[in-house]
């Protein structure tokens, strides 16, 4: 596998199961599991190391905690909904709008898809952490390798980014705020 910044691995795979389309990347940091997940779930730390234009947020609180299942955020240019909460190792959201117009959504928010479901896993991993981000969605017709190509390399970025950030995070990051997790 390819090395990153800071000795951080990635990879990258795609495949087709049951209809569903199923993205992954991964990468590795130095940072322990709890201090990645704090960054995965707090929306506001996304503009930290995600590379957005503009600020995440969160919309509504999720019913047993704030950054828990059922909350909803905005990460610009879409909604999403945590459906998996389980400190420090897994975190998965699903997207809540999708865009009508094709070229918006390739230019606005990737490639068009239904049923959109993303999942993080974080694994210790020698001295650090292995940062798994999977996605499956049903594209719509003639769009899977180009949904498949564009959400592979979103997600080695975020992996890859999150990675690094949660390294060197600075003490104004809202990950480290009370009550992150």
């Amino acid at each position: 596998m390819p090395h990153g910044v800071n000795g951080a691995q990635e990879g990258n795979r795609a495949q087709e199961v049951s209809g569903a389309q199923e993205v992954e990347a991964t990468a590795t940091s130095r940072a322990a599991p709890e201090v990645i997940f704090k960054h995965l779930c707090v929306a506001e730390a996304w503009a930290e190391w995600g590379g957005f234009w503009t600020r995440a947020r969160r919309e509504s609180a999720g019913a047993e905690h704030p950054n828990g299942i059922g909350a909803v955020r905005y990460v610009p240019t879409r909604r999403e909904e945590v459906v998996a909460w389980d400190p420090p190792r897994h975190y998965g959201y699903t997207a809540l709008a999708s865009y009508t117009a094709l070229a918006a959504c390739i230019v606005l928010a990737g490639p068009p898809t239904r049923r959109f479901r993303a999942d993080v896993t974080l694994e210790p991993h020698h001295a650090g952490t292995l940062i798994r981000w999977r996605g499956a969605f049903h594209g719509f017709p003639g769009t899977g390798p180009l949904t498949r190509a564009v959400l592979r390399r979103r997600f080695g970025s975020y992996a890859r980014r999150v990675a690094r950030h949660s390294e060197h995070c600075e003490p104004g990051c809202p990950a480290r705020l009370p009550g992150a997790l």
